[in-house]
């Protein structure tokens, strides 16, 4: 069977090893292609400062210096999985998966297959266009660490898409949250468990006191939280004395974010009434974005999506992705839907028409930014 060109690039690119911190297999191949296709690419320090195998990859396929430069985004890792990707590609039913003992990786191949897409459809209609820049990033999948620390001296663009979201082609996402993640550390006490419990604190009885007066999970439509780690103790016949925790926090409204971490930092802080303690070590992951419809970015994935039919549709993301960090920066980014379903599962998807339509939506915004909106 023949298929679509773009097909092709994905199934290179799933099979192409890469994970968080270890994508420079990943890095090199796309280095290559980029190049043959005439993109000046630079790798920047982000690996050296991440203690990552490679950097991420700002390229620039030149044109017209009188059009407005368009950013277009993916990232290179993808999440941990057990041994390699074996692509199952059905065309009658018009979906391609794994064998189903991995991840497919579509998340996120689908954006990097999709943006070589784009382009080749530009230059194969000899389209009029300006600059397109690319950021292909590294350690996404672990907390945007690569856009954390990419070289944004290298980008002139001040609209960009990240090709990185679920959800049919035509689908927007103009908003995520502030994630804070906090590492605590609860102490108590050792002591025998069965000739002297009463001289020991409990660390693990502590740790679940202080959670168990919290709320978790959804706390309102737009704040969310997840005690996601937990150790402790060493054997039955020991008082743990120390647990360590790791949870997190997401709101798209910094007071309530605020106002929950004030709870988290309350709660283990009572633990002192109980004979114990508690050490709470916060960071704050990206920070929240909500880009309105008024701005240019928009103004052009209108005119794009809806020249190819596509119906658009604008959601509020419930995760961060590079384009927190984007927008940080001064760069007015939308996620932009690819068509993958089931990410990070052995049931992952990608419609094979939604592939091929998201390399088609990257080439009309390119044609979009030229035209003028």
């Amino acid at each position: 069977m023949t298929l679509p060109i773009i097909v092709e690039d994905f199934l290179q690119l799933v099979t192409t090893p890469s994970h968080s911190y270890k994508e420079r297999a990943m890095a090199n191949y796309l280095k290559d292609r980029l190049t043959d296709m005439g993109l000046e690419v630079h790798e920047d320090e982000a690996g050296a400062q991440t203690g990552g195998e490679c950097g991420n990859l700002i390229a620039r396929w030149p044109g017209d210096p009188d059009i407005e430069p368009v950013l277009f985004s993916a990232h290179m890792d993808r999440v941990s999985n057990p041994g390699s990707i074996v692509p199952v590609v059905s065309e009658s039913e018009d979906r391609i998966t794994s064998d189903g003992k991995t991840i497919l990786g579509a998340d996120d191949a689908s954006g990097l297959a999709a943006i070589l897409d784009g382009i080749r459809r530009v230059e194969a209609e000899g389209a009029r266009h300006g600059d397109v820049e690319l950021a292909l990033t590294i350690a996404e999948e672990v907390g945007l660490q690569g856009s954390r620390r990419l070289d944004y001296t290298k980008i002139r663009s001040k609209i960009c898409y990240v090709l990185d979201s679920s959800g049919p082609v035509g689908t927007l996402v103009n908003q995520a949250p502030t994630q804070r993640t906090v590492k605590i550390a609860v102490h108590g006490k050792s002591a025998h468990a069965g000739m002297c419990p009463e001289d020991g604190v409990n660390a693990i009885r502590l740790a679940s006191w202080a959670m168990t007066s919290l709320k978790g999970g959804r706390l309102s439509p737009i704040t969310t939280s997840n005690f996601g780690i937990i150790h402790g103790g060493s054997a039955t016949n020991i008082v743990c004395d120390l647990v360590k925790l790791e949870a997190e926090a997401r709101s798209h409204d910094e007071g309530e974010l605020t106002a929950y971490c004030q709870e988290i930092e309350k709660a283990f802080g009572r633990l002192t009434e109980l004979g114990g303690r508690a050490e709470l070590s916060w960071s704050e992951e990206y920070r929240a974005f909500n880009v309105p419809e008024s701005e240019l970015v928009f103004r052009v994935a209108f005119k794009a999506l809806s020249g190819m039919g596509r119906e658009i549709k604008v959601v509020r993301g419930g995760g961060g992705l590079d384009a927190n960090h984007f927008n940080e920066r001064g760069i007015k980014s939308l996620g932009l839907s690819i068509g993958y379903e089931f990410v990070h599962t052995t049931r992952e998807t990608q419609p094979i028409s939604e592939l091929v339509a998201a390399g088609e939506a990257v080439a009309a915004l390119i044609k979009a930014v030229a035209a003028g909106v």
